[in-house]
């Protein structure tokens, strides 16, 4: 039977959802804005398992990058175009998303 509590569920979860596939959008704008792809190819990210083999260490390195390339991104882009680096290429375990007070 399908209750009210069950449809609530239904309708939280595709609103999450939506949410993340926008933010993962945003990220994707905004890397591409940035021009990364100057300095990196597609096998650059292959390649760089050995460098990068955590989160820890891309969150470093697409810091890194944003302040050399004078991006302008907030922490909150960085932590974004991190997240979309890594759900794209890396897959390593993320920490969970703070939530916004």
């Amino acid at each position: 039977m399908f209750t009210r509590l069950n449809s609530t569920l239904l309708v939280g979860t595709l609103l999450i959802g939506s949410l993340l596939q926008a933010d993962m959008e945003e990220a994707k704008e905004m890397f591409n804005e940035a021009n990364c792809m100057e300095c990196h190819t597609p096998s650059h990210f292959k390649h760089r398992e050995k460098k990068v083999n955590s989160y820890k260490k891309l969150s470093s390195s697409v810091n890194a990058c944003a302040t050399n390339s004078s991006a302008g991104w907030f922490d909150e882009d960085t932590e974004s175009v991190t997240r979309y680096l890594n759900e794209k290429h890396y897959h390593y375990k993320a920490p969970p998303k703070e939530e916004e007070e």
